[in-house]
């Protein structure tokens, strides 16, 4: 495999764990703002069920003594009623006492009803309580696992900066390796990587079969091959094409794992 592409391979896993460690940065704030508005939103819930199991308290007390005049106003119109001496006062007398009969019925079953909202109102209490206790207990560690996140990621990015400046340099310390390394940055810029891995006559990236003699050419392993130091590019995406021979090992190896010369 030729020098240069070996050492862009590594480049470019330095520039894509680069890239995942800054997108993990940049979402620090959306992962904090996320569980403080889930805190918000059952703080609210709560409050807004306290809000309502005091309207019904109010409403049952306002009920109660409503019921209690109207039992006060029954007292005082059948002690008329016994007193009365026409059937006309009777009447009328019954016809009021009935009216707030039903008024009374009417407002026990509306504190009947209130009861019941309270009842539900406690048992959606205790489950926004819950929530509440669970998005308090999720902030404190989302809180913390975003300092830690910050703190290592951080230093890893200065760590890979430095690496990657190294690797930059010794790459475009050759024509060969300047001219690659300008390739290199024009198709990452493009496609988001500038290699791709060849495997099963494809090009990993873009998914688009190799023509046979290319293919052949890239996976040549003789050492006189006219080919061994050529970098090849897939015809579809533009991406510069590598091949890694450990495929044809049969020692154990994680893909995407730096290569021996390059370590």
């Amino acid at each position: 495999m030729n020098e240069v592409l070996e050492k862009l391979i590594v480049a470019q896993a330095v520039d894509l764990e680069l890239a995942r460690l800054k997108s993990e940065l940049a979402g620090v704030p959306a992962r904090r703002k996320a569980a403080e508005t889930a805190l918000r939103a059952a703080e609210d819930a709560l409050r807004k069920i306290d809000e309502g199991m005091r309207k019904e308290e109010v409403l049952r007390r306002t009920q109660e003594s409503e019921v209690r005049s109207y039992k006060d106003k029954q007292t005082r119109l059948r002690k008329q009623l016994d007193a009365a001496t026409s059937t006309a006062q009777v009447t009328a007398l019954e016809h009021e006492i009935g009216f707030t009969e039903q008024a009374v019925a009417k407002l026990e079953d509306e504190e009947l009803a209130s009861m019941e909202r309270t009842e539900q109102l406690e048992i959606d209490r205790s489950h926004a309580q819950e929530a509440l206790e669970r998005t308090t207990a999720t902030l404190t560690r989302e809180t913390v696992a975003c300092e830690v996140l910050t703190e290592q990621n951080t230093a890893r990015i200065a760590d890979l900066t430095s690496e990657r400046a190294a690797i930059r340099a010794d790459v475009g310390a050759t024509e060969e390796g300047e001219r690659l390394l300008s390739q290199y940055d024009r198709v990452a810029k493009s496609k988001g990587t500038a290699l791709s891995e060849a495997t099963g006559q494809k090009c990993s990236a873009c998914q688009m079969m190799l023509r046979t003699q290319r293919w052949n050419d890239i996976t040549d392993r003789d050492p006189n091959s006219p080919h061994k130091d050529e970098v090849f590019t897939c015809e579809t995406c533009g991406r510069m094409l590598f091949y890694d021979p450990r495929r044809d090992a049969p020692g154990e190896w994680t893909p995407g794992q730096r290569l021996a010369s390059s370590k």
